[in-house]
């Protein structure tokens, strides 16, 4: 294989998904830096008063969905996506042109060519879906690519699979790249005969495969997986799920420090205060450590991690202060808000009033954590109940953190929003719109039907909008799904409304 093959080859490897990933917003990326002690990056709108002016880059971007949404809700900010597949650039820029994101430039190419680019240097680098999906020779061009730009205090998110979670499926990502060898066989037809091949062993009590724990009724749940999903996870001969301890000492290279994980309800700060964790992970002394038994403890396949380019930590006093910058959206519905969750460390209830209180502020739209207890309080309660279940529902997954929108950002969803819309009903759907608060939340495509007769109260004129549309793109309406699907966009309309997705 020559170059250009291993080239293509890579990129092959790494999904294009046409989908929003909430984690890398801006915002988010801040709020996992602010709660774990570190300054957000210095073009950050909220910090210690630097501003909003801030650069964001996404390697190997693919059709550059969530770029492009962020890019409409964050109009102050510079965007750059870098891809090497032409389809997925074309693909990307006719998003942007068509929302009007006129912030978000799009570059071709691999990162041996992105070292070349005439490029700024980046407050936030999103390395998603590549460290341990390609050749060691292309992680160390992202190395250098974050050496290169990535400004002294700013922030990387990077996802990776690792171990030892990821073992288990390793003798099944073994036989899949060897079943398909020498044959024309496309990505669903090589998992099913290597699901055959795979509980044929199990049968026969292979030792490597009843010991890795993955049982053949397990592979049931990978033939929901997208062919492109296959392709990239068990295919692709470059994939290496990596330990934790080698992520850090990668990183440490370039000074970066890891700030913490995206997943709020497993970071360390949070586990620390449980058991079995508190016992293990106070044995050990640094970071990397009890990252490491962490791992063991949750049995972590995929991480999705936040590093900080020189680990400027934030002064105790103005930590709260920072923090205040940020608001916080719900992500879902009031009514579909559970008070009830099962975590990583245990089942965790917080049916509280003030949750509740916090729940109904924030239908009302995003609030700032001191507009939050600000309330609560003028309702008789405490500032400490108010925080610990703001806490409980961002561990929980049922609020995030956003940035308080205004009216450029307005304009710009609405273009961004009219342009997804546009698209509902084409191969190139997208199931999330852009928000003025800095990111973008999932609107199904019957919802986004319905915003042609936003203002209309009544579910048949609903449904004869929808209907119309898909009428005119040659598909059949199933009118009584369409009226089931109106009358719960009925009752999500509020809550679009409050996130000014409209």
């Amino acid at each position: 294989m020559d170059d250009a093959e291993k080239a293509r080859a890579v990129a092959a490897a790494v999904p294009g998904a046409r989908a929003f990933n909430r984690e890398v917003a801006p915002a988010f990326i801040d709020h996992v830096c602010i709660t774990s002690g570190f300054a957000p990056p210095p073009g950050s709108p909220v910090g210690e008063g630097v501003g909003a002016n801030f650069t964001y880059c996404e390697l190997h971007a693919g059709s550059a969905v969530t770029t492009a949404l962020l890019a409409a809700s964050n109009p102050f900010g510079e965007f750059h996506a870098i891809d090497p597949r032409p389809e997925m650039i074309a693909s990307g820029k006719a998003l942007a042109a068509d929302g009007g994101a006129r912030n978000l430039t799009y570059h071709q190419g691999g990162l041996e060519t992105a070292l070349e680019m005439p490029l700024p240097p980046f407050d936030y680098v999103v390395v998603h879906g590549i460290y341990s999906w390609v050749p060691l020779r292309e992680r160390a061009l992202v190395l250098a690519f974050l050496r290169k730009f990535l400004k002294q205090g700013g922030a990387v998110y990077v996802t990776y699979h690792a171990r030892p979670g990821a073992n288990r499926m390793e003798p099944f990502r073994r036989l899949f790249r060897e079943v398909g060898r020498g044959l024309k066989l496309d990505a669903p037809q090589r998992l099913l005969a290597t699901r055959d091949l795979y509980r044929l062993l199990f049968d026969a009590r292979s030792p490597a495969i009843a010991g890795s724990g993955f049982t053949p009724e397990a592979l049931a749940q990978l033939s929901s997986l997208p062919p492109q999903a296959i392709q990239a996870d068990y295919a692709n001969e470059f994939v290496d799920p990596l330990f934790v301890t080698e992520i850090i000492s990668d990183f440490a290279a370039i000074d970066c420090t890891l700030a913490g994980s995206a997943e709020m309800a497993e970071t360390l700060p949070v586990l620390m205060a449980r058991e079995p964790f508190k016992t293990i992970l106070e044995r050990l002394p640094t970071v990397a450590g009890r990252e490491l038994a962490k791992d063991y403890l949750l049995d972590t396949a995929h991480r999705r991690d936040v590093f900080v380019r020189g680990g400027r930590r934030l002064a105790a006093d103005n930590r709260e202060a920072v923090l205040g910058g940020l608001a916080f959206a719900l992500e879902v519905p009031p009514a579909l808000v559970r008070y009830e969750r099962r975590l990583p460390y245990g089942d965790m209830r917080f049916d509280t009033p003030q949750a509740r209180a916090i729940v109904e502020a924030l239908a009302q739209g995003p609030k700032t954590l001191g507009e939050l207890i600000e309330r609560g309080m003028a309702g008789g309660s405490e500032a400490d109940p108010m925080v610990g279940n703001v806490h409980a529902l961002l561990l929980s997954q049922q609020i995030r953190p956003v940035y308080r929108g205004g009216r450029e950002a307005l304009r710009g969803t609405q273009a961004m929003g009219a342009a997804v819309r546009k698209r509902a009903l084409t191969p190139e759907a997208i199931g999330f719109l852009p928000a003025p608060c800095g990111t973008a939340f999932g609107v199904s495509v019957p919802d986004q039907l319905f915003f042609d007769a936003w203002a209309s109260d009544d579910a048949n004129t609903l449904v004869s909008a929808a209907a119309a549309r898909l009428e005119a793109a040659g598909q059949e309406p199933n009118r009584d799904e369409l009226e089931r699907r109106a009358k719960a966009f009925l009752r999500n309309r509020a809550y679009y409304q409050a996130l000014a997705i409209a």
